[in-house]
């Protein structure tokens, strides 16, 4: 798994520190994580960053695994010395999404887990292969499940369906040239609202290789009302492929 691109862009550009998506990429490119942290929850940005970074350490999503996120988050704060709002605020809890990548070369598989509507397309070339978890652009409109740092309000992640649900492999085998587009929300949507309108812009997402390149398009797009007015994030990857899958590359 190689990274072509990685890029975000803030919801206002003015302070980029303001912004509350969150990637982190595996040492070894086999795992890669985004996260988009909801702004009307209590520092969804630090809550982001650390689901991104607990993913590419351990993708063993489990309720221990949330456990020590929260505990993680919790210790970023002294709770006695917060104003009584942000003490409420804290209580109420962090919000934000998860999508995350791990690839199993051997295998020539990619195991994807999705928690709320960050985007992942399956593209062969520019061909549309398959897309995870949302499928057209109105999906956008529902209200997702996020990771909260509440673990009361994690009750979806007790389901017995919750793999079935936030959880899929796609396998490369017959894929000629596979890519992989992962993108937050407002872009997703984006992207697929052009799908379905007949004017698909999975070429030029591929193409995208320069940070201004990303950005000039993203204040384009919102400037004509194109695309919603959000943190906005894009990461790319491609697969190396050597023939059968059990062919190891030359060294």
């Amino acid at each position: 798994m190689k990274v072509i691109f990685k890029g975000q862009v803030p919801k206002d550009l003015s302070y980029p520190e303001s912004m509350e998506d969150a990637m982190a990429f595996s040492s070894d490119n086999a795992r890669m994580a985004i996260s988009d942290g909801a702004s009307e929850s209590f520092d969804s940005k630090t809550w982001a960053q650390l689901i991104v970074e607990s993913f590419v350490l351990n993708t063993s999503v489990s309720q221990t695994w949330l456990e020590a996120l929260a505990k993680n988050f919790a210790a970023n704060f002294d709770l006695a010395s917060l104003s009584w709002s942000k003490a409420a605020a804290f209580e109420r809890g962090s919000f934000a999404t998860l999508l995350g990548i791990e690839n199993f070369q051997t295998l020539n598989d990619v195991e994807i887990i999705s928690v709320g509507d960050c985007l992942a397309v399956l593209l062969d070339g520019i061909d549309v292969i398959k897309t995870f978890p949302y499928h057209s652009s109105e999906q956008f409109q529902q209200r997702p499940h996020l990771f909260c740092s509440n673990l009361a309000d994690n009750k979806f992640f007790q389901a017995p369906s919750f793999y079935t649900d936030h959880q899929t492999t796609w396998n490369l085998d017959r894929l000629i040239s596979p890519r992989i587009l992962c993108m937050s929300d407002a872009l997703g949507e984006w992207a697929l609202r052009k799908a379905a309108e007949c004017n698909p812009q999975w070429d030029f997402l591929l193409e995208i290789s320069s940070i201004d390149m990303f950005k000039d398009f993203v204040v384009s797009e919102r400037g004509n009302r194109s695309m919603k007015v959000d943190d906005v994030t894009l990461v790319s990857i491609s697969f190396d492929r050597f023939g059968d899958k059990n062919e190891l590359p030359i060294s």
